[in-house]
C-alpha cells in the first residue's frame, strides 16, 4: 500500500458547521490531512433545523463535501438537549446510527474515533474491528475516571460496567491519543499500551486580534465567564464571590448548559449581582472579551481526573490577550503560569473575592501583554499540532490491517 494518499474515516459527534471544542479541533486537523493529500471521510449527526426536501436524504446520511475537500455523511439527530439525561440518550441514539453510516464509507487505512461521546469510541471499535483496520482513540476527556467522579450513572454496577467497557477499547486500540501529559501518564500505567499526547489549542491560520477595547464607562473591574455552563465548572464559587465584592466587581457570565437554571436560582437566593447573558458567537463574542477585564476559567476541584483535563477556553484567551482569572490546577493551571497569563485560584469564594480587589485595586497586573499569544503560536497552533498528527497516522497506516493482538 502506498501511504502517501491515506484514506482516513474521522468519526465524531461534532463537526462543521456546528460550533464546538471538538469541531475547532477536527477542522484544522482534516486541513493539514488534506493539505497532505489524503482522503478523509467523516461520519457525524447532525442536529440542527432541516431544511424542506433535506429530511429523506439526511435520514439516510447524505453526503456533503466540507469546506476543505472532505467527504461528510451527516445523519439526523435528535436536538441537542441541556439535561444529563437528554445528553445521554442523546450520545447512545447517535452512536447506535453512527454505525451503518460508518460502513457504507469506502475502506478507510485508519479508523479515528474521538471522545468525548462515549458511544463514538466503542463505533470505532466495531467499525476497525469489520473493516479489520487500525483504530486510533482520541481521548479528550479523563474517561473513564470522570465517569465515577460526576456520577452520570446511577447505578455502581452500571459505573463499573461502563469504566470496564472505556479501558477494554483503550486497551485494544492501535494508539490512543490524549490532550494532557497526565492522562496519558495515567493510561499508560493502567495497561493501554501505545499512548500519545497531542495537546489542544487554537487554530492560528485565521487568527484576528481584539481591536481595542471601547472607553470605558465606569471604574468596576468586569468579570467574564464565558462558556458552558455545566456540573463540571462549580460557578458556584464565582457566584458567590461576587457578593463579597459587588462595590469593586461587575461579574457577566454569558452561556448555556445543564446547570445554567440553577446557577441562575442560587444568585437570586443570595442576592448575587450577576449578569447573565445568552450564549452568542462571532462578533457580539468578541465584544463580549472587549468588555472583560479578566476571564474565568473554572474547573470544580472535587473531581481528581480534573487534575488532567486541560479546558480549550483557556488557549483561545491566550491568544487574544486577556488576563485569566485561572479558578484550576493541574496542567490547566500550569499553562496559565508558564505563559504568565493570569492568577491562580482555588474554589474558595474568599480567596477569589480577595483576588479581585488586588486585580482592582492595582490594575497594572491586568495587562498580561502578548506573552499568552506567543506561547500559543510556539506551543499551541492545531495546524502544527496537527502535522504531528500526519506523521502519527501515517506511522499506523504503514502497519496495514488491525494488528491489536486481541
Amino acid at each position: 500500500m502506498s501511504v502517501g494518499a491515506i484514506r482516513v474515516l474521522l468519526l465524531t459527534h461534532s463537526y462543521s458547521p456546528e460550533v464546538s471544542p471538538p469541531q475547532r479541533r477536527w477542522d484544522s486537523f482534516v486541513f493539514v490531512m488534506r493539505n497532505a493529500g489524503w482522503n478523509v471521510q467523516v461520519v457525524t449527526p447532525r442536529s440542527g433545523p432541516i431544511g424542506e426536501g433535506e429530511s429523506k436524504r439526511r435520514l439516510l446520511g447524505s453526503v456533503e463535501v466540507g469546506s476543505h475537500g472532505e467527504y461528510i455523511r451527516g445523519y439526523a439527530s435528535m436536538k441537542k438537549s441541556r439535561r444529563i439525561t437528554g445528553k445521554i440518550l442523546k450520545n447512545a441514539l447517535d452512536g447506535a446510527l453512527m454505525l451503518p453510516r460508518a460502513l457504507l464509507q469506502a475502506r478507510p487505512n485508519v479508523v479515528i474515533a474521538t471522545v468525548p461521546a462515549l458511544p463514538t469510541m466503542f463505533i470505532g471499535y466495531l467499525v476497525a474491528k469489520l473493516f479489520n483496520r487500525p483504530l486510533l482513540l482520541e481521548m479528550r476527556d479523563a474517561w473513564p475516571e470522570l465517569i465515577s467522579d460526576s456520577r452520570i450513572l446511577r447505578w455502581k454496577w452500571l459505573t463499573r460496567l461502563a469504566q470496564w467497557g472505556v479501558r477494554f477499547v483503550q486497551r485494544r486500540a492501535t494508539m490512543v491519543v490524549t490532550v494532557t501529559d497526565g492522562f496519558a501518564q495515567i493510561l499508560t500505567r493502567d495497561g493501554v499500551r501505545a499512548v500519545h499526547t497531542i495537546h489542544n489549542g487554537i487554530s492560528t491560520r485565521n487568527f484576528e486580534p481584539l481591536p481595542a477595547a471601547p472607553e470605558r464607562t465606569d471604574s468596576k473591574l468586569h468579570v467574564l465567564y464565558l462558556g458552558n455552563l455545566g456540573e463540571s465548572q462549580g460557578l458556584e464559587s464565582v457566584i458567590l464571590a461576587s457578593t463579597m465584592v459587588s462595590e469593586h466587581v461587575k461579574v457577566r457570565i454569558v452561556g448555556a448548559g445543564t446547570a445554567n437554571e440553577r446557577l441562575r436560582l442560587f444568585a437570586q437566593k443570595i442576592e448575587a449581582d450577576v449578569d447573565f447573558q445568552e450564549p452568542v458567537r462571532g462578533e457580539a463574542l468578541r465584544s463580549h472579551y472587549q468588555w472583560a477585564d479578566t476571564c474565568v476559567v473554572s474547573l470544580r476541584d472535587d473531581w481528581a481526573s480534573f487534575n488532567h483535563t486541560v479546558p480549550s477556553k483557556i488557549y483561545e484567551l491566550l491568544s487574544l490577550g486577556c488576563h485569566i482569572t485561572g479558578i484550576v490546577k493541574g496542567e490547566a493551571a500550569q499553562i496559565i503560569s508558564d505563559a504568565d497569563a493570569g492568577d491562580i485560584v482555588d474554589h474558595d469564594p474568599n480567596h477569589i473575592a480577595d483576588l479581585w480587589r488586588e486585580l482592582s485595586a492595582n490594575r497594572q497586573k491586568l495587562n498580561v501583554g502578548s506573552t499568552g499569544r506567543d506561547w500559543v503560536f510556539e506551543k499551541a497552533s492545531l495546524e502544527k499540532l496537527g502535522q504531528k498528527y500526519v506523521e502519527l497516522i501515517r506511522g499506523i497506516a504503514a502497519r496495514g490491517t488491525n494488528n491489536d493482538g486481541h
